[in-house]
């Protein structure tokens, strides 16, 4: 697969899922990381996987080699997630941080993919990503588990003291990176999602959190999120959306979220599963069924490769 990216993955911890996708390329002051498998058919659809607050590519390990079979398949780290580095405080607001994924993925040569799967917050990503262009769209945004309601408790418990201004300092980042594998509050507040993950997968967002870049970014990008404001310009957005949501999710909880989604996207489909927030890396066989499900309303067309 031609790539005009470098290979600089020293800064990624070895074993790390699906790595031999992984690339690095700078653009600006971003120094991105993400992970690409592209399909030889030029006819195959595209594919964007975007993560929610706090994680990072790993979130879609069982997902994305799956896709990868049929489609060309694009994961990224957010800025100030995973091992996306150079971030500044001002880049971590959704809108510009939708601004930069786009001029990654122009650089990339893939202007619009025909699909958006975003989870949680990576959602509001996707929903901002295609609002930068209407007059080019995505085909299809798949929203699992979407943070599209004000924070609930459980977040003003675990993550709500640590968005004010002096814990989204870097002195703070520094303090909680060395701090959080002591107190135990990853596995709190993986326990708090309601979701059966395995000591892999919990090892992988303990090895995240061990980072100074990932702690900072993903305390600021919470701080600088502004849901109303995203749902009442994405209401009108063209392309079909599916939506899962999780009857167990108490960060998400479905009760909040459902009536939401009725009110700006009325035509979206909406699937309830038993599950928790992390339903995608808990449940990845029953995800990728309601992913292709949802693709395979789509027409079959050509898309532009990968670079």
């Amino acid at each position: 697969m031609p790539n005009s990216a470098n290979s600089d993955l020293s800064r990624l911890p070895d074993p790390w899922p699906n790595k031999h996708l992984s690339r690095t390329l700078c653009i600006n002051n971003l120094d991105w990381h993400y992970q690409i498998s592209t399909h030889p058919s030029p006819a195959a659809k595209s594919i964007l996987l975007i993560h929610g607050t706090g994680s990072s590519c790993h979130s879609w390990e069982n997902i994305l080699p799956i896709l990868a079979q049929k489609y060309t398949v694009m994961a990224v780290d957010l800025p100030g997630h995973g091992y996306t580095t150079g971030a500044l405080k001002e880049q971590l607001h959704i809108q510009e941080i939708a601004k930069e994924l786009q001029a990654l993925l122009i650089k990339l040569h893939l202007h619009t993919p025909n699909v958006i799967i975003g989870h949680s917050a990576g959602t509001n990503c996707a929903l901002a990503l295609a609002l930068l262009d209407r007059s080019n769209q995505p085909e299809l945004m798949i929203g699992l588990k979407p943070s599209l309601i004000s924070p609930p408790s459980l977040y003003n418990f675990f993550i709500g003291p640590l968005i004010n201004p002096i814990f989204t300092s870097t002195m703070m980042a520094h303090f909680l990176a060395n701090s959080i594998p002591i107190t135990g509050m990853i596995d709190k507040l993986l326990n708090s999602t309601n979701s059966d993950l395995t000591t892999s997968q919990r090892l992988q967002y303990k090895t995240l959190f061990k980072q100074i870049n990932h702690i900072h970014g993903s305390m600021n990008f919470m701080a600088a999120s502004n849901i109303p404001e995203l749902l009442s310009a994405s209401a009108n957005l063209k392309g079909l959306m599916t939506f899962l949501v999780a009857e167990n999710d108490p960060w998400v909880p479905q009760t909040s979220l459902q009536p939401i989604i009725q009110n700006y996207f009325p035509k979206a489909t909406v699937i309830v599963k038993p599950g928790g927030h992390l339903f995608h890396e808990a449940n990845p066989k029953e995800t990728l069924q309601i992913i292709q499900s949802a693709i395979q309303q789509l027409p079959s067309k050509p898309v532009k490769e990968y670079a």
